[in-house]
């Protein structure tokens, strides 16, 4: 069983001393149980900028605790049953990525969903979990919604969210496009809503 040590608590640092990874994940299905992970994507963020340098993206192998196939959801993702075979270890990714990212802030749109899925696989796996400290840039932006926006999916989703601070349409359901996407969303929340120089404590309270 993989273990990480405790961490004790440290007092509040400029938001742009932490490192943020950024982690976009493409399911199989919204349920954590019975659904699989088919990919995932990342970049970092560091001194307040996305580092490109610090990007990635996998597929993940086939597995007997991963299903027999994706055809029910490879029209959204377009990743196929071939692509996957030439995949990375799912356990290995999560052993690697874990221990290496276990004292940033990670960055999610929608975080309760790719945190479930990250939870389940790693107790498959027998890999302990590291109790990260999340932002969901979906539930910042839904807490800030004028009261005449509903809060849809159509109004919370990836590309509506990033047009409200001005920036492209990327693709969707490419979790390496999707995690760049949510970097740039953070980054303009960060500083468009947060003051001029919020700390990692007050980030973390803004997207409770």
């Amino acid at each position: 069983m993989v273990k990480f040590w405790n961490r004790s608590t440290t007092p509040a640092r400029p938001w742009t001393e932490r490192t943020f990874w950024v982690l976009d994940l493409e399911l199989s299905s919204l349920d954590a149980r019975t659904g699989h992970v088919l990919s995932a994507g990342w970049v970092c963020i560091e001194h307040g900028q996305v580092r490109l340098a610090e990007a990635g993206h996998c597929l993940f192998r086939q597995s007997a605790m991963m299903g027999d196939d994706v055809s029910a959801s490879a029209h959204l993702h377009h990743i196929t049953d071939q692509q996957r075979e030439q995949g990375v270890d799912l356990g290995d990714w999560l052993t690697e990525r874990l221990a290496r990212h276990a004292d940033d802030l990670w960055v999610c749109h929608h975080a309760p969903l790719d945190i479930a899925f990250l939870k389940e696989q790693c107790r498959r796996f027998a890999i302990d979990w590291p109790e990260p400290k999340v932002l969901d840039t979906l539930r910042f932006e839904k807490k800030r919604l004028p009261r005449e926006i509903p809060g849809s999916y159509r109004d919370l989703n990836l590309n509506a969210c990033r047009r409200r601070y001005g920036l492209p349409t990327y693709r969707a359901h490419h979790a390496f496009s999707d995690a760049l996407a949510t970097a740039e969303l953070c980054l303009a929340q960060v500083r468009s809503r947060l003051g001029p120089d919020p700390t990692d404590v007050d980030l973390i309270k803004a997207y409770r």
